[in-house]
């Protein structure tokens, strides 16, 4: 090659290096520079012609050195390095860095190594934009589901509004019938049982719309909880009122606790506790007692209300989702949309940051326990 082409062709490429973006150097088996481009000037704040016979720990400083001195020396025996740095420059930026050490082999042995450093701060930032893209994606598809859950859940309720009320609002309703002809003929002993039926089917009706309300409303959209010191015993009496004079009677009420009033939200208490005498009264033998039994722990500090009944105990394949949404008794099937019961008591109970649980499962008596933490707040 002609001398002077090869000198137009060095002065080049020495220019194209110099004005490259990327840090370019050359340091040898004694960590001594050899060659460094423009781009150290604007990285480090450093003439490239200064580099040069200087150590490669002088450059970087005694933290760079230390975190970037097992790749030096893995470059030194012949093993290909690419890493990442944040440098920060004179100018205060922090430059995301992606680099390559070259082992530079000469006769059978590494003589040093060149040194590519390119800066990536434009694509981590383009990265973490889609991550966060990426994510804020995931939480509006979250969101849509939950928004598609809840109006599932708002049709299934409706459903289930409509389907409970409706044949206890006819059977209401031929009984006031049966009143009014049996008054109409003289006979009060007929009229005050159909007056009595129609009370129980207007009761029932009554709780389905609690409990869907409930489920629909307080629970589902986690309202605060109405807090009260309520006397326990007049909480009794009053759920008690909700049911006829012949359900009342089998209800016996007994007391191992001193404890006499808490604090609690009443209207969702009564609730709950209706819900689980109607559960003990529909699935235990007619005239059989149910005892409603009051106790309580002291650490920690709990009020327990047992109710237990006389029935044939819970099936084992309902335990595991007893208190879930959907799971019903009836038939011994679990009839999606129904059996909101003890899915509300439970959600009550934890409101109230306490529990509700099966205490025999399997067996009998049927004994269900509310426990009710005596350490809340208003």
């Amino acid at each position: 090659m002609d001398e002077r082409i090869g000198t137009e062709l060095a002065t080049y490429a020495l220019r194209v290096v110099d004005r490259a973006p990327s840090m370019l150097a050359y340091w040898d088996h004694e960590l001594v520079c050899r060659f460094a481009n423009q781009a150290y000037e604007t990285w480090f704040g450093v003439n490239p012609r200064d580099l040069i016979g200087q150590r490669i720990w002088e450059l970087l400083g005694p933290e760079l050195y230390a975190r970037n001195r097992p790749h030096i020396e893995a470059a030194l025996r012949g093993e290909v390095q690419i890493f990442e740095r944040v440098i920060k420059g004179p100018d205060g930026i922090e430059r995301h860095s992606l680099a390559n050490y070259l082992p530079d082999w000469q006769d059978g042995r590494v003589r040093g190594f060149v040194v590519v450093v390119t800066e990536v701060t434009q694509l981590r930032e383009t990265q973490a934009a889609l991550a966060r893209e990426r994510q804020l994606r995931q939480q509006l598809e979250q969101r849509s589901d939950e928004l598609k859950r809840l109006l599932v859940e708002r049709d299934e309720l409706v459903d289930l509004l409509a389907h409970e009320v409706r044949q206890p609002l006819h059977s209401a309703w031929a009984a006031f019938q049966g009143a009014e002809a049996a008054l109409r003929a003289g006979s009060l002993e007929p009229a005050t049982q159909a007056l009595e039926q129609a009370r129980y089917m207007l009761g029932t009706m009554t709780a389905t719309i609690d409990n869907t309300l409930a489920a629909a409303r307080l629970l589902v959209g986690r309202h605060p909880l109405g807090l009260a010191d309520t006397d326990i015993d007049m909480l009794i009496a009053l759920t008690l009122g909700d049911f006829p004079r012949s359900a009342r009677q089998r209800v016996r009420v007994q007391r191992s606790t001193r404890t006499r009033s808490a604090l609690l939200d009443s209207g969702l208490l009564r609730l709950a506790l209706r819900n689980l005498l109607a559960n003990a009264m529909e699935y235990s033998p007619a005239g059989s007692p149910i005892d409603i039994v009051l106790g309580e722990q002291e650490d920690p500090p709990e009020l327990h209300i047992d109710i237990a009944d006389q029935g044939p105990g819970v099936p084992p394949e309902l335990i595991d989702g007893l208190f879930s949404r959907g799971v019903t008794g009836r038939r011994g099937e679990q009839a999606s949309g129904h059996g909101l019961g003890l899915y509300v008591v439970r959600r009550v109970m934890e409101l109230h940051g306490g529990s509700a649980e099966l205490l025999t499962p399997g067996r009998r008596p049927t004994v269900f326990r509310m426990r009710l933490s005596l350490s809340l707040e208003p």
